[in-house]
């Protein structure tokens, strides 16, 4: 075991990641493959049950076998488990529990946390983990008291509380699940608390660690002044990095629920037959979720062919870096629409809030969703060999939703066929970890060689 451990520790950083959501993944199949964890006369497969502990642990949300249906107490538990441990990340709550029993971790497997984490910096970074850990648990333990106040009085108090607390921490993780049936939360499309409750918990796990703190500081500072003429100022003070999550994350936020309501307003299948207060709550909460939270409270079968698509480019963008949030994320995407934009007006560098941006972070945006676009295109293409009489969108909506760890789905992922369901395993691991940790990680075997540098050339393009 010693020299298993060893060798683990020698490994290069991003296979250190890539191989413990692996061994997560492969012990949470056999855990929840278990009878002790299953329903009496769940008729779910091995294939079901590794599908859905990639699912949970890459906080995706999609499924081919319910988990209401299939697993009993114990086995949520374990899935419950298996979100918390792929929303942080093994190595980040191994090195919490190490931290806390007073023994140090290396500065090698620190480093490994920061890329876990998308943390930027090395200072205090003790300090942030355990901060980061503390808050998450504090913040679910919030949701679910808050998600009582409807669950207990329909449920009962030990269904009840134990359907809150499920619900606050798949949301809060982004990770979709639902201990409750086959149609998510649609039966609550109108319920002011679950449309409040589960978005913030979705907005708050998905926007990002660092920003959290950097908020609470100035949020403090604020505090201390006592001046609402200085509010402008704080939110100056507020890093770049938080400043553009947070416009971005409002825009997205707020295109979506504008592109959403003009598509569906009328619909009756979706918005059309809710009061004014419904639609807006429903509107709200699938402009929400396509920050790669996974829930949905109207069918998605009936939306219009418009919306599908509009989603599907909402879904690609997700969440935030350093946070539970997948997909392609904003900061990623801005940096590539202000990258267009500088060719576009002839600018030399990329700029945002007369903050010039570096070359190589512009570029690594660029990789990143070009890595995207064409994993997608290839996942779409390989379910279409696959399911060749399932209509494109759907493949697409399916092929992205996997790839972004969104969960979304035209209640299309238990009727695909097992090489499909195969693709979207892979496709959700890939999305979970980020292409450049996966590719980086197999790369580390190959042979290191010298850069090579020619004679300069010349290709015309345009």
């Amino acid at each position: 075991m010693r020299r298993l451990l060893n060798r683990f520790s020698n490994l290069p950083i991003p296979f250190k990641i890539v191989l413990s959501f692996a061994f997560v993944i492969l012990v949470g199949s056999i855990l929840l493959s278990m009878p002790f964890s299953q329903q009496i006369g769940s008729q779910a497969t091995y294939f079901d049950h590794l599908f859905t502990a990639v699912s949970m642990v890459c906080v995706t949300g999609l499924f081919t076998e319910p988990l209401a249906h299939t697993y009993n107490i114990f086995g949520q538990i374990v899935g419950l488990v298996l979100i918390k441990l792929g929303g942080l990340g093994l190595i980040t709550l191994v090195a919490t529990i190490v931290m806390q029993l007073g023994r140090r971790v290396s500065m090698k497997d620190e480093v490994t946390l920061r890329q876990a984490l998308n943390s930027g910096s090395m200072i205090n970074f003790r300090n942030f983990l355990l901060s980061v850990v503390k808050y998450t648990f504090l913040i679910e333990g919030i949701g679910a008291f808050l998600l009582t106040f409807h669950f207990v009085p329909l449920f009962g108090w030990a269904r009840g509380l134990f359907t809150s607390i499920f619900l606050s921490i798949s949301a809060f993780n982004n990770a979709g699940f639902d201990n409750l049936g086959t149609n998510s939360l649609q039966g609550f499309v109108d319920v002011p608390i679950v449309n409040i409750v589960i978005p913030l918990l979705i907005i708050v796990g998905g926007i990002g660690f660092s920003i959290w703190f950097d908020l609470a500081q100035n949020f403090k500072s604020f505090i201390a002044v006592r001046s609402w003429i200085d509010l402008r100022g704080r939110y100056r003070r507020l890093k770049l990095h938080t400043r553009l999550v947070l416009n971005w994350t409002l825009f997205l936020i707020g295109a979506a629920m504008v592109l959403f309501m003009l598509s569906e307003w009328h619909n009756p299948t979706t918005l059309g037959s809710l009061s004014l207060s419904g639609k807006i709550q429903a509107t709200f909460f699938q402009a929400v979720t396509l920050r790669t939270a996974g829930f949905a409270t109207v069918g998605y079968t009936n939306l219009h062919l418009f919306t599908i698509i509009f989603m599907t480019v909402f879904m690609f963008i997700g969440g935030s870096p350093g946070g539970t949030a997948g997909g392609a994320k904003t900061s990623t995407v801005a940096l590539v629409v202000k990258l267009i934009w500088a060719e576009v007006t002839g600018q030399q560098h990329v700029h945002y809030q007369k903050r010039t941006l570096d070359n190589e972070i512009v570029k690594r945006a660029l990789v990143i969703v070009v890595m995207f676009v064409i994993l997608n295109f290839v996942g779409m293409s390989l379910m279409s060999i696959f399911d060749e009489t399932v209509p494109l969108q759907y493949l697409f909506f399916e092929a992205v939703s996997a790839l972004g760890t969104v969960g979304l789905s035209a209640d299309l992922t238990p009727d695909l066929s097992r090489g499909s369901q195969t693709v979207i395993m892979f496709m959700m691991f890939i999305g979970r970890l980020g292409p450049i940790t996966i590719f980086t990680a197999l790369g580390q075997f190959e042979r290191k060689q010298k850069p090579k540098v020619y004679a300069s050339g010349n290709i015309i393009i345009g």
